[in-house]
């Protein structure tokens, strides 16, 4: 039996309506955002992302988290690294892949609820695809504006949770069913608290989620019930993290190094005030940006034009930029949350647009034009912008990067080189610990750069894998944010002893096999990471000199063996310098 031509027309109609706008928005930019995913997959590691991979092994092999690794940030990057190491993340590859294909669904996932978070009328299944569609593109063109560095970060990640809950919240004050609403608030709250455990600033986002529960007039009468619908989620996200630690890591010890330690050290290395961080050009766009988004956002909820919901998702861009002069360092990824956060509202705002100007009428029919130019416009937004993203310049990929091998080799790893990280150099020094030393070793670093460790798979002999738990100096300095007082500074300093002393003690207990020192590291206050260690850790730089000896150089990366192991040669006096090319490391991450 055929089909009416009237039933076609109106089919073909809906489709139309549906699928317009999303496409307008998604298909100019597509290729250069698949180019730069595609190249963003095959991408070395950096120095953050390595530090967390060789904490998420460590913990694998046993090691007790904040007892016996020693690090300032949450469980929730921990965890992440975990799982990735889990799903084979152990090769670059992979773990890229990884990080892209869960941010790209998370991002799926606010396009997908993007239509009808400021509307009354229910979105269709179909609707929701292509603004899924076009939620993948807009974001991803925003995150691979970030480089190697700066993509697979703590930010990225905490999007995965901080985002969604925003979104997910939105809706359920639209919901009209109360089970419906109840539902989704238990898992807005879930999401909305996990974050915590990643950094301290992300609090920050819940307050302005509970204030919008508490301000919004569609939950009048409901208040209660919703709120603790969405406190019961927070406990449940909390318990995710706590259990975690319990599980692999040491809970009290994480209490005192979040609670005493950082307030009292760490938040003075590289601190910078507000207007340093935002007097440069970048830095100050993301947050002009977000300002500019906030008073349209909030101006329209003002008006009437949008409900009272629409302010939490005006102030998320606000949210990050608080979070980002709390830190006080501003480094590019500690944006994600803005640059994301704007990015959001730019497609929320085009799809409310899409569903306001849906007229039937033929009179006001010229108004559907508005969500299409709109539309083009992000577009060409986000496909011009992508044109100064690293991946997308980054055309010598298409012969250098296509096999592992090619990967691992000292051209290819030579375009991500920065002053102080060297990643060729690292994989040198991490091939001759796995070559001379066995699997049960230890092996203590001394720099920034522990995944050297990781590669060689062998795990530290202290708790220390950050040079700045030895050496204070950029602590005492402070910066631009702030300096520490004479009594701070006190603290600072017995803090330190007391690591060099407990560092000693184990050193003593059980004498590692190796020694890494890793010349040129950030936050030494010597280019030369033995005189640096020497002149900082006096007592066991008298212990460690008689008993090792440097026996290669790898550029910027010195191994000293045990005399055991290497009972000839010395420093200055017979040191092999291997300029072979390292063997990749072992694929055996379960």
């Amino acid at each position: 039996m055929s089909v009416r031509p009237s039933a076609r027309r109106f089919a073909s109609a809906r489709l139309v309506r549906a699928l317009l706008v999303p496409l307008v928005i998604a298909l100019p930019p597509l290729f250069w955002v698949v180019t730069a995913t595609k190249r963003a997959s095959l991408t070395t590691l950096g120095r953050d992302q390595g530090i967390f991979q060789y904490v998420a092994w460590a913990l694998q092999q046993g090691a007790v988290d904040y007892r016996e690794v020693r690090d300032v940030n949450g469980p929730l990057t921990h965890l992440v690294h975990t799982a990735f190491l889990a799903l084979g993340g152990g090769d670059e590859y992979r773990f890229r892949v990884l990080d892209l294909a869960v941010t790209g669904a998370s991002y799926a996932l606010l396009g997908f609820l993007a239509p009808g978070l400021f509307a009354s009328r229910k979105s269709g299944l179909l609707d929701r695809f292509g603004w899924a569609f076009a939620g993948w593109v807009v974001l991803s063109g925003q995150y691979l504006l970030y480089g190697f560095w700066d993509t697979a970060q703590r930010e990225s990640f905490f999007d995965w949770f901080m985002l969604p809950s925003v979104a997910i919240q939105i809706a359920a004050h639209g919901a009209p069913a109360r089970p419906y609403r109840g539902r989704l608030l238990v898992i807005a709250g879930a999401l909305s608290v996990i974050p915590w455990f990643g950094k301290p600033t992300y609090p920050v986002f819940t307050l302005v989620q509970i204030a919008v529960l508490l301000w919004d007039r569609d939950l009048t009468g409901e208040r209660s019930r919703a709120l603790a619908a969405f406190a019961f989620g927070g406990v449940i996200g909390a318990a995710t993290q706590i259990v975690f630690v319990v599980a692999y890591g040491d809970l009290a010890a994480f209490a005192r190094i979040q609670l005493v330690d950082v307030p009292a050290m760490y938040r003075f290395i590289w601190p910078r005030a507000i207007s340093d961080i935002f007097s440069e050009s970048w830095r100050s766009t993301q947050a002009i940006f977000g300002l500019f988004g906030a008073m349209v956002l909030i101006a329209l909820v003002c008006l009437g034009e949008m409900p009272r919901r629409a302010v939490l998702l005006a102030l998320v861009p606000i949210c990050g930029v608080a979070s980002v002069a709390a830190q006080a360092k501003g480094f590019p990824y500690h944006f994600h949350p803005v640059t994301s956060g704007v990015h959001l509202q730019w497609l929320v705002f085009v799809a409310w647009t899409a569903e306001r100007t849906r007229v039937a009428q033929r009179r006001w029919a010229a108004v559907r034009i508005i969500p299409v130019a709109l539309g083009a416009a992000l577009a060409l937004r986000i496909a011009t912008a992508l044109l100064d993203s690293p991946h997308v310049r980054a055309n010598w990929m298409l012969w250098e990067a296509n096999t592992r091998q090619q990967r691992q080799s000292e051209e290819y790893l030579a375009h991500f080189q920065q002053a102080d990280f060297f990643p060729y150099e690292l994989r040198q020094a991490a091939d001759y610990l796995r070559r001379h030393t066995d699997q049960s070793d230890r092996v203590q670093s001394y720099g920034m750069d522990p995944y050297v460790l990781f590669l060689a798979r062998r795990q530290s002999a202290t708790p220390y894998i950050y040079a700045y738990d030895l050496n204070a100096d950029a602590a005492l300095a402070g910066g631009t944010g702030g300096r520490p007082s004479p009594a701070q500074a006190e603290r600072i300093r017995a803090i330190r002893d007391d690591i060099e002393m407990d560092m000693l003690q184990r050193l003593e207990k059980s004498p590692p096999a190796a020694f890494v020192f890793i010349d040129g590291s950030p936050l030494l206050s010597s280019e030369d990471a033995w005189e640096d260690f020497e002149s900082h850790c006096i007592r066991v730089a008298a212990w460690l000199t008689p008993r090792y000896r440097e026996s290669a150089r790898f550029g910027h990366f010195h191994a000293w063996l045990r005399l055991d192991r290497h009972p000839t040669g010395g420093r200055g006096a017979g040191v092999e310098a291997e300029p072979a090319e390292p063997v990749p490391p072992p694929d055996d991450t379960p």
